[in-house]
């Protein structure tokens, strides 16, 4: 059945609560740029794909050996980009990167952990995850302040918990927002009159009006955390459902509430489409901009533009940037979203080379081969530096790096801390009843919080 016949608040949601970068990564890998999970990659050694099993040391390198580095698609290709490098460095040392799937090398790094060995020296995780691995992760808190003006702010602090540091991002993910010029100008919207989300609700009406309803100005899912966090770091939470103690729930806080209660007032609007099939970043959000049927990407990491560049390559020239509405007047217009970051576990012996490997492969050259096949946001503020100097012709010739870079300068301090996961899939329960009309902001936010605290542990 062809998706325009649904009107959208008859369809129920059916996407899961973040949207993150693996998913358009996943998408990479079906038009054939990726390979086989678990597949031994460039410059292995005898063992290729088979985990160090090492046991603990102090991180002084062993010498000989194989360095192993787990990675999933979109993280390890600057790294293997350097491997000829570093081993021209460290004569009599290989380096071997094993690529698993997304959900893979988190499970495979954690059964590690747990069981003492079978860890690499080197690795690859959502920074959502960090907080499941510290107790096993070497502290590389003495090359923090080498490396911290050299990456984009916060992408250092969310590798970061509780006084330690555990490792260099891939990538940045500050959240714009992404519209298109021509249909906003043809249904009488003007960018520099939505400095709210009010403001782009009431827009809508408008739109709705003068397209006769074919068009609709944004899309929303209400069980998707996405746009919650955006608004909770502009509310001031860089910890989205902590306290910076990582110690309290605050969902249930004041500014919370207010920001739910905004969130409301855009699901009620006249010109929302509601709950596309696969959430922000499915298959049916991508045909409805494609066709034009939506006006407005809402949620807009700092990953999503190579989506809009590969799926529809014929709007180049019609799609503008800017920063997220604000919660309030004169309020802040920023959010951030999810790295990845390589991590060296403690069960290595070769903790020195593991570092070294690293930043050859996220800064320099290998930053550079990263972005230029992924075209993903770079964490390396060299790279950024030099690309905010160029306009983007996708967006119209914008300047659109360097707006990146400013979203990210000023986004809040901002850090994922124990059991975010969890709290994002019961924000996402309460939320979509509250958004439905089964709650009010109150009732939603006071038993999300109940919830949280009961399975999370926390005050």
């Amino acid at each position: 059945m062809r998706s325009d016949v649904f009107q959208g608040s008859e369809r129920p949601a059916r996407s899961g609560h973040a949207l993150t970068r693996r998913r358009f990564l996943r998408l990479c890998a079906l038009a054939g740029l990726g390979i086989a999970s678990g597949t031994p990659l460039a410059a292995c050694g005898s063992n290729a794909g088979v985990a160090n099993k090492t046991s603990s040391g102090k991180g002084k390198s062993s010498a000989g050996g194989t360095l192993i580095v787990w990675g999933f698609q979109g993280t390890f290709e600057g790294i293997q980009s350097q491997i000829p490098k570093f081993e021209q460095r460290h004569p009599g040392v290989k380096a071997s990167i094993k690529q698993f799937g997304y959900d893979d090398v988190h499970t495979n790094l954690l059964n590690a952990i747990v069981a003492g060995s079978g860890a690499p020296d080197l690795c690859a995780i959502d920074v959502t995850r960090l907080t499941q691995y510290v107790q096993g992760l070497a502290d590389q808190n003495a090359h923090r302040q080498k490396y911290e003006r050299q990456f984009v702010p916060p992408t250092v602090e969310l590798a970061s918990y509780k006084g330690k540091f555990y490792g260099l991002a891939t990538d940045s993910e500050p959240m714009g927002f992404f519209y298109r010029r021509d249909l906003w100008d043809k249904y009488g919207t003007n960018p520099e009159s939505i400095r709210t989300w009010d403001d782009l609700a009431t827009a809508g009406d408008e739109v709705q009006r003068a397209s006769g309803g074919k068009v609709n100005l944004y899309a929303m899912t209400a069980n998707e955390t996405s746009l919650y966090e955006v608004l909770a770091a502009e509310q001031g939470f860089g910890g989205y459902y902590f306290d910076d103690t990582d110690t309290k729930v605050i969902v249930d806080d004041p500014k919370i509430v207010e920001a739910v209660k905004v969130l409301k007032r855009l699901w009620d609007g006249r010109s929302v489409y509601r709950n596309p099939n696969g959430g922000y970043a499915g298959d049916e959000m991508t045909a409805l901009l494609k066709r034009s049927k939506v006006a407005s990407q809402i949620v807009a990491p700092g990953w999503y533009p190579e989506t809009l560049k590969q799926s529809m390559p014929e709007q180049a020239g019609k799609w503008r940037m800017m920063r997220a509405p604000a919660v309030s007047t004169g309020g802040p217009r920023v959010g951030y979203q999810y790295p990845t970051i390589f991590v060296i576990p403690q069960q290595s012996s070769r903790q020195d080379l593991a570092w070294d490997l690293e930043v050859l492969g996220l800064t320099g050259a290998g930053a550079r081969v990263l972005f230029d096949k992924y075209d993903i946001l770079p964490a390396y503020q060299p790279l950024l530096n030099e690309l905010m100097s160029k306009p983007d012709k996708y967006f119209g010739g914008q300047m659109t790096y360097r707006l990146w870079n400013e979203i990210a300068h000023d986004a809040p301090k901002v850090f994922f801390g124990t059991g975010f996961v969890q709290a994002q899939q019961i924000m996402g329960n309460h939320l979509q009843q509250v958004l439905t009309g089964k709650k009010t902001p109150e009732e939603g936010m006071q038993e999300a919080a109940q919830e949280m605290r009961a399975k999370l542990k926390k005050g």
